[in-house]
């Protein structure tokens, strides 16, 4: 039973500052693809997911992929389309199924927005850490994302 006189427990507090480092991140990566590419860092998943499937994949895989609705992917790739960095392809065996396609603008775009992406990993995370700590790290967080049990949510 939770004790309200503990809420500085350990627990609290380390899921609490990795929520934070990760929330300040999410808001400086957003901000400087912004700034320097026009594009938010949804609108840069999207895109990176859709070209490491090898330039094309189902609006579910997209939307599994980023953790969005049904709905929420289509608003997505509906405006990467009205942007022509992604182009909807029906499948032609099943009427359910629908691509969302990277355009080659859309892959112009992401090519910029990587090498934004990378100078501001490095700036805002990997240069803060040694080699070790970012081994450790990573390490921890490939663990910690993979469910305890088959009964858990992934």
């Amino acid at each position: 039973m939770f004790d309200v006189s503990e809420p500085d427990d350990f627990r609290i507090h380390t899921y609490g500052v990795c929520l934070e480092a990760i929330n300040r991140l999410n808001l400086v990566f957003d901000r400087s693809l912004k700034d320097q590419v026009g594009i938010s860092q949804s609108w840069f998943e999207a895109l990176l997911r859709v070209e490491r499937s090898g330039g094309f994949m189902t609006m579910g895989e997209l939307a599994d992929q980023i953790a969005l609705t049904s709905g929420g992917v289509t608003r997505l790739v509906d405006r990467l389309a009205g942007e022509e960095l992604v182009e909807r392809q029906a499948c032609e065996t099943d009427r359910r199924v629908h691509y969302v396609a990277i355009t080659p603008q859309g892959r112009a775009v992401l090519t910029e927005a990587i090498d934004v992406h990378l100078a501001d990993l490095s700036t805002e995370l990997i240069d803060r850490m040694s080699e070790q700590e970012r081994t450790t790290l990573v390490r921890v967080m490939e663990r910690v994302r993979e469910p305890r049990s088959s009964d858990a949510p992934a």
